[in-house]
């Protein structure tokens, strides 16, 4: 019998929880737990942050229920209920700190109970007022600025720590935190806890950008493209389009995107450290330290898409566009070839004409140094060179399309081994010929 009244007890705790939670989410925007001495803020459904309080030195001092903002103050004036002169605010002797949240508890008019900054921050943590909520001066200044007047507040007392209400306190990322603003970390919504996206960007070596003309955010390293539109579900990355389970939201003029997308969309391993209340991220390094990132574009050479494979997508070092040599060349009539000898990929004909070795000294054509820059880069035996050069070789005309997101390629009317054969004619005249391998 005594098992079974732990367990319903146990129950009703749990449900207590759940409710305190969901009302929290639906109808306040703060919540105050004298049991344990915090006060947990959430904008927009979202559970922002959990902060140490004060609150009364008897239990009944500082009224429960709910109640809202209804007088917000800087450097509220102060006068000791039991007589004395009035402080003003602003001076150190003045304990009710640099703000004031006045609150209507037991029918009052915001001038009896409230939230408020101190002048004791030893206090904070501790049953010390006389029904006020206190809090550090930096967190009071904070909170002021987020909190309307009229906001919903509840004042519980339950033994659980308001912090578990979120799933996790820290991120690292291969061992290092992200650099948060403060109070704007990990945010939890119901089940799903979300991350600010620019300093999550930054940790990972993704770079973040604003596309005006398909308003959309991207996200992009050397491995993954992925596209975000603001109160979407939708995520297409690398070419592959997604629904999500959440919408992006935007808190404190901050992107938040939910955590589980890093892991399932974008490599990252996830692992969540319970003794600590830690997601530890792992990600790979990427060999460029974020110069190039992805930039995927369907390519069509004379209105015929080539068949590229994903891994295979254009980079972009955010000026130049860096296309993989093999396809598009041989989706244009020219070959292409590997010199093991100079360490070179090969373009040509029937001959081959131009040199560009890897190590990203200058091209060669026909034996001449070429000028324009190549930007080679190499990985897991792919080669890319700048779409620049290809089209100053080979001759041909090109338009990125970013709305469709589409790399359009037109060729000369005689076809580009034509074009390499008539760029040799006329430089023999000026070079003399020098000898290719193989």
């Amino acid at each position: 019998m005594r098992v079974r009244f732990i367990v319903i007890a146990s129950l009703l705790c749990v449900s207590c929880l759940l409710l305190f939670q969901a009302e929290a989410r639906a109808e306040t925007g703060i919540i105050i737990n004298k049991g344990t001495n915090q006060l947990a803020f959430f904008k927009n459904s979202f559970l922002l942050d959990v902060f140490p309080v004060a609150s009364g030195r008897l239990p009944h001092y500082t009224p429960e229920g709910k109640c809202q903002v209804i007088v917000k103050s800087v450097y509220p004036s102060w006068r000791d209920p039991e007589g004395g002169p009035l402080i003003p605010g602003g001076v150190p002797e003045n304990p009710l700190g640099p703000r004031w949240l006045g609150l209507n508890a037991l029918g009052t008019g915001g001038n009896n109970y409230g939230i408020h900054g101190t002048n004791n921050p030893y206090s904070i943590g501790t049953y010390a007022s006389s029904g006020c909520v206190r809090m550090h001066n930096e967190d009071i200044l904070w909170l002021y600025e987020r909190t309307p007047a009229g906001a919903k507040v509840e004042i519980i007392n339950i033994d659980d720590d308001l912090s578990t209400w979120k799933k996790y306190d820290r991120v690292t990322v291969n061992g290092i935190e992200p650099l948060f603003d403060p109070h704007i970390g990990p945010a939890q919504a119901g089940e799903t806890t979300f991350l600010p996206l620019r300093p999550m960007a930054d940790a990972l070596g993704y770079q973040l950008k604003w596309d005006e003309p398909t308003k959309t955010i991207l996200l992009s390293n050397i491995d993954h493209e992925a596209l975000f539109k603001q109160d979407s579900r939708q995520v297409t990355v690398n070419g592959y389009v997604y629904e999500a389970k959440n919408d992006l939201s935007l808190l404190e003029n901050t992107t938040y995107i939910p955590d589980y997308i890093f892991q399932q969309y974008l490599g990252v391993n996830c692992k969540y450290e319970e003794d600590s209340r830690t997601l530890a991220m792992e990600a790979p390094t990427d060999p460029t330290g974020g110069r190039l990132v992805k930039h995927n574009l369907k390519i069509t050479v004379n209105g015929k898409n080539i068949d590229l494979p994903a891994p295979l997508a254009p980079l972009t070092d955010g000026e130049n566009l860096l296309v993989p040599v093999r396809p598009l060349c041989e989706a244009i009539g020219a070959k292409v070839g590997w010199n093991n000898e100079t360490r070179s990929v090969e373009i040509g004909g029937k001959k081959k004409l131009v040199s560009i070795p890897a190590d990203g000294s200058p091209a060669m054509l026909n034996g001449s140094v070429i000028d324009t820059p190549t930007l080679i880069f190499t990985r897991n035996g792919a080669s890319y060179v700048s779409l620049r050069f290809l089209k100053y070789i080979l001759g041909f005309q090109s338009e990125v399309d970013e709305i469709t997101r589409t790399l359009g390629i037109t060729t000369p009317g005689n076809g580009i081994v034509a074009r390499l054969f008539f760029i040799r004619s006329k430089l023999s005249s000026f070079f003399a010929p020098s000898p290719l391998p193989g």
